[in-house]
C-alpha cells in the first residue's frame, strides 16, 4: 500500500496524481521523515520509502514496484 504524507510540499499534486493514475493510497498525518517532506515528493510503498525529483518521476517509480 502507497502512503504519502500530508504534510508534504507536494502532498495535492501527488494525491491527484495518484487518483488520475487509478493507484491506491493511504494519506497519513505524518510519515516521521522531515527532510524529504521539504526536499521533493516521496512516498512509502511496501514499508520503503521513495523519492524523485518531480511527481511524475515519482508515479512511474511506484508503477514499477
Amino acid at each position: 500500500m502507497i502512503k504519502i504524507c500530508k504534510s508534504s510540499d507536494n502532498y495535492k499534486e501527488l494525491s491527484k496524481s495518484l487518483k488520475d493514475n487509478n493507484m491506491e493510497y493511504k494519506h497519513k498525518k505524518c510519515l516521521s521523515k522531515c527532510g524529504m517532506c521539504h526536499k521533493g515528493p516521496f512516498a512509502k510503498n511496501h514499508g520503503e520509502f521513495i523519492s524523485a525529483d518531480s511527481v511524475e518521476k515519482l508515479i512511474k517509480k511506484l508503477k514499477q514496484d
